[in-house]
């Protein structure tokens, strides 16, 4: 019996051996594994993280690109609103500036769409440089933001560019219609000048419907026309203001009866055809008798003005001169001026003028000497 026992025994431990040799071959066999899964591990996060650099390095530059234009965008609109501010009314018809409004809306809502997504690439951006900055990028995290943020950059933005440039065109079509606008406003300021002056010649050239001579005798009448001709074009000509309320003959009633109480005006239509202006007064009866100063009802504005002063004032200082002198009115005022008859009336009526404005209607005389104007100043 013992002898089988060992018989038995070498079989065995063979076996043992045997069993370890396998599982020894095994170990080294996947330890030579894992080194292999490791590298490709390694060489596999390597390559992640250069793909990842270089999406990032791509998504980068696409953020200062589109924002600068962006940028560029916003400008645009802001000065499509100005141009359309400013040309408010300057333009012939409104079709152009209707045209621009409507691209402004556009833009803005480009702008609006572009800027989203140009939002979210920089939040893209930003987890994937934060991820980069962690020790051990995780493989996964690093591919989805990689896609995101190329998907991102690789976007269309041309039509950024694309609103620019319709904006552009729009502000250039409203500026040449406003620069229309302003060559027809200058083309009918000078007709107006043009029909204004040839008015003005006509008027001249008609012939006149004011008897020019006058019928004062001692006893009354009626005084020559006070009628001066127009300013020159290049000169001022102030006008006289108005209270508030007031009308152009209110004033000129008040202006005249303080200037000569004695006196009542006659509005007489057509009086002044083919005149600047014009005035005439009536005397007669006693030298307390109201004096009828005749004045044309079309002419108020003018009245108001630095000739049509001249011709009240001169209309005025007939009344006071009939207050004064009664029917010595012409036999005083020859002895003034050595003239004779009616003339020296109309004359001592200017020199009056120039005691009350400092000129005269010009119409009888532009000046007078100090002996004259000191007696002229006694009916005041």
């Amino acid at each position: 019996m013992p002898r089988k026992t060992k018989e038995l025994e070498k079989p065995l431990l063979l076996r043992h051996w045997r069993s370890i040799t396998a599982a020894f071959s095994a170990l080294v066999l996947l330890s030579g594994l894992a080194v292999v899964a490791n590298e490709q591990y390694v060489q596999g996060q390597n390559a992640a993280i250069s793909a990842a650099e270089a999406a990032l390095e791509l998504g980068e530059q696409r953020l200062e690109e589109v924002s600068s234009r962006i940028d560029d965008l916003e400008l645009a609109i802001r000065n499509s609103e100005q141009i359309l501010l400013e040309t408010d009314g300057q333009t012939l018809e409104e079709t152009e500036r209707e045209e621009l409004l409507a691209e402004i809306e556009k833009g803005k809502e480009t702008w609006v769409a572009q800027k989203t997504k140009l939002l979210e690439l920089e939040a893209a951006v930003k987890a994937l440089r934060k991820q980069l900055q962690t020790e051990s990028p995780a493989g996964s995290t690093l591919a989805s933001l990689v896609t995101l943020v190329g998907e991102a950059s690789k976007s269309n933005w041309d039509e950024i560019v694309t609103q620019i440039t319709a904006l552009g065109g729009k502000i250039t079509m409203v500026q040449t219609a406003q620069a229309s606008f302003e060559q027809e406003m200058e083309r009918l300021a000078e007709e107006e000048a043009a029909a204004q002056a040839a008015e003005a010649a006509e008027r001249l050239a008609r012939e006149r419907t004011i008897a020019s001579t006058s019928t004062l005798t001692d006893t009354g009448g009626s005084t020559a026309p006070s009628a001066p001709a127009p300013p020159p074009v290049t000169e001022a000509v102030l006008v006289a203001p108005v209270a508030p309320g007031e009308t152009n003959r209110q004033f000129i009633t008040s202006y005249i009866a303080a200037l000569a109480p004695n006196s009542f005006i006659s509005w007489v239509p057509g009086l002044c055809d083919g005149y600047y202006v014009c005035g005439r007064a009536w005397v007669g009866g006693v030298n307390t008798t109201p004096v009828r100063i005749e004045l044309d009802p079309a002419l108020e504005e003018i009245y108001r003005n630095t000739v049509g002063l001249s011709v009240l004032v001169h209309e005025a200082a007939h009344a006071r001169q009939w207050f004064k002198y009664g029917s010595n009115i012409i036999p005083a005022n020859e002895a003034y001026t050595g003239l004779v008859g009616a003339p020296a009336v109309e004359y001592m009526a200017d020199c009056a003028t120039i005691v009350k404005l400092g000129y005269s209607t010009n119409v009888y005389t532009p000046s007078c000497r100090q002996s004259e104007l000191d007696a002229a100043a006694t009916i005041w």
